[in-house]
């Protein structure tokens, strides 16, 4: 294959959005958390926005190599949370929706390897965070599946 196909491209564009939204969604939750005083997982939440923050980067970069305006168009609003076990449910739903995305975008990039790679890669990091925010409801005990 020459270059990713204009599908391809889209889902990538639909990554660094989803990536910008959750980095905001994470900043906000730990002005949240800090408020309620869980400095501990302010600081998580700062953490996951800076991680964010780099993935949308990571995909920003493919487009710029395929030589492709960025597309941003408006940015999701995320819902935030005004307690602790809402701030992490919440961030859990923006994880899981971040790895059905990359799993499907991985999928239809099949044949284009070096895209392929990048959102398996993506998915793999973001499903780490997943199930960290799964067993931190666990152990609060706040898990409703």
């Amino acid at each position: 294959m020459t270059g990713p196909t204009p599908a391809m491209l889209g889902w990538l564009q639909r990554a660094v959005r989803h990536e910008f939204a959750a980095a905001q969604q994470f900043t906000l939750q730990a002005v949240v958390a800090r408020e309620l005083g869980d400095t501990a997982l302010a600081a998580e939440c700062e953490e996951s926005a800076f991680e964010e923050l780099l993935h949308a980067q990571r995909f920003a970069a493919a487009l710029t190599q395929a030589k492709v305006a960025f597309g941003l168009g408006s940015i999701a609003s995320l819902p935030i949370g005004q307690s602790v076990g809402e701030l992490i449910r919440h961030a859990r739903t923006t994880e899981a929706a971040a790895v059905r995305l990359y799993r499907d975008a991985a999928r239809a990039c099949q044949g284009a390897e070096p895209l392929r790679r990048l959102f398996e890669s993506i998915g793999a990091e973001e499903t780490i965070h997943h199930e960290q925010l799964t067993q931190r409801l666990r152990q609060a005990g706040e898990l409703i599946e």
